[in-house]
């Protein structure tokens, strides 16, 4: 019985040593190459028993997951003596593989059945879209001058109380979310500090809305003759902080669409015979707004 016993790890031995010799001619030839033939110091054995005390094994057992937490300098690899040492010192039951970046859309036309599921959220304007650009399908959160710092105050009516447009938001998921507002806010702070609260608030909207493409509208633009007379709500003023919520879109999930484009304007101005108080569009031109953002549709 004895004799069996040892027999058996006698086998036991031999065959580790032969895995093992394996595995270190294997990881010889690729991790050591450099190194030339086998010296007594890396014989096949000697060499496996190397390798995992360096933990480039895991390279074979992790793949990517390793690499992933490597330094990499000017797109090259560092050189493999570093790799091993890095390993050594990485907790690799923190690695994650890398998720895949997310994919880049251009802007295409729709139909109407496009705004099922839209959230439009604004101040007057969108207020105007609500009731005249004919878009029968879409949620409202919109009230006459409301402006960015009013997001998470209880500005607006919907189902029939009075609640925060963040409320809405953390209570109900949309498809598409479109946003402006910035004509309320020109007479208050500067373009930095408006930009500020309206990333602040767009990237609460994103972690709410994890789902949802999010459309930052560049606000509207008023008329030559408002611009002039006005010391606040000037054209200078709004394509000012419009250029800076530009910035918030990646063309991934956040996108911006400046309905300055469309005809509504020319010349860098809104056109007075559209509007009734140099403002505001009238009823009859709203359609082309909706048509406007038809035109600049995402399709996932």
């Amino acid at each position: 019985m004895s004799d069996k016993k040892h027999y058996t790890l006698f086998l036991l031995i031999v065959i580790s040593a032969l895995a093992f010799s394996l595995l270190g001619s294997r990881w010889h030839s690729s991790y050591y190459p450099d190194e030339g033939s086998y010296s007594p110091s890396n014989l096949p054995l000697a060499t496996a028993m190397r390798a995992i005390h360096d933990g480039v094994y895991l390279l074979d057992f992790l793949g990517d997951q390793a690499v992933a937490t490597f330094s990499f300098i000017n797109n090259e690899v560092q050189p493999f003596d570093d790799i091993a040492s890095r390993l050594r010192e990485t907790d690799l039951s923190t690695v994650e593989a890398k998720s895949p970046e997310p994919k880049s859309y251009s802007f295409t036309t729709a139909d109407e059945d496009y705004f099922n599921g839209a959230c439009f959220i604004g101040d007057s304007r969108t207020v105007g879209i609500s009731q005249y650009a004919g878009i029968e399908n879409a949620t409202f959160l919109c009230k006459n001058s409301l402006s960015i710092y009013d997001y998470d105050k209880e500005k607006i009516t919907y189902d029939g109380k009075k609640t925060s447009i963040r409320e809405v938001l953390s209570e109900m998921q949309f498809l598409k979310i479109y946003i402006m507002v910035g004509i309320n806010e020109c007479g208050t702070g500067t373009p930095e500090s408006f930009f500020n609260n309206y990333k602040d608030v767009v990237m609460d909207i994103r972690s709410l809305q994890p789902n949802a493409l999010i459309f930052i509208q560049g606000n509207l633009l008023v008329t030559e003759r408002k611009s002039n007379e006005d010391d606040s709500i000037t054209n200078e003023n709004i394509a000012a902080r419009n250029q800076l919520i530009a910035t918030l879109a990646n063309q991934k999930d956040i996108f911006y669409i400046d309905i300055n484009e469309s005809s509504l304007c020319k010349d860098g101005s809104l056109i007075s015979d559209y509007t009734w108080d140099q403002v505001h569009i009238r009823a009859q031109y709203y359609p082309i707004w909706k048509e406007f953002l038809l035109k600049h549709a995402i399709v996932v």
